[in-house]
């Protein structure tokens, strides 16, 4: 709403509907220290992507997330495709237990249909890092690959994942300049807000706040961070 009233460029983000995804009952974890992950997914009826959801869990103090959709990505390694955008989910608002969690992305332009790439940048160390989730085996329909350094991908077990497009149900991000924020609900009440904006110089650092609201009623009461 602040956007809105002082005229500052924003995107809203709601939850959307899911366009394209996999999940299961897999309780892999992959390591995210040492390699990048790359997903091929389809923009299935949609020219958009608007949010990812990912499967994680944070490991000690956590690592920054940095996600990237890519096209013309070539798994021999001939060609690392085109970076369409970047979205960093910090490591303060990783869950401690596995879940699923939103990324805004807000891209748009796509080509309905074609073949494009979610691909997880490597982050952390060995003993502060975070985990993505999965099956325990290969996924014709969704492969996945992984890498230790540049050039060709080693295809690996399917990553849980989940995206989504379009204006339905409630409001799920709010994109403003290179900052963004989230909400969780507690039914139909905002229960949690996080709030990311980085620093002119990169991603590090930066405001990185969550708010936990409580109600009485209908009646909102009090906020505190945390």
């Amino acid at each position: 709403m602040n956007s809105l009233l002082t005229l500052q460029p924003f995107s809203l983000i709601y939850d959307g509907v899911q366009k394209d995804g996999k999940t299961g009952s897999g309780i892999a974890e992959f390591d995210c220290a040492s390699y990048d992950h790359a997903i091929r997914f389809t923009a299935a009826n949609t020219t958009e992507v608007a949010r990812v959801e990912l499967e994680l869990a944070r490991h000690g103090s956590g690592a920054d997330v940095i996600i990237e959709i890519r096209s013309g990505l070539a798994a021999n390694g001939n060609s690392d495709g085109t970076t369409l955008k970047r979205s960093i989910l910090p490591k303060e608002f990783l869950p401690e237990a596995r879940g699923y969690f939103s990324i805004p992305v807000d891209l748009t332009g796509l080509t309905a249909g074609a073949i494009y790439w979610l691909v997880i940048l490597r982050g952390g160390n060995a003993v502060d890092h975070f985990h993505l989730h999965g099956e325990t085996g290969l996924d014709a329909a969704y492969p996945s690959y992984r890498r230790l350094n540049p050039g060709a991908w080693e295809e690996e077990s399917a990553v849980h994942f989940k995206m989504f497009a379009g204006e339905s149900g409630e409001l799920k991000h709010g994109v403003y300049g290179t900052g963004y924020t989230t909400l969780e609900y507690a039914g139909e009440m905002v229960s949690r807000v996080y709030r990311y904006l980085p620093p002119i110089d990169g991603h590090a650092g930066g405001i990185r706040d969550t708010v936990s609201y409580a109600w009485v009623g209908e009646y909102l009461k009090r906020g505190g961070t945390g």
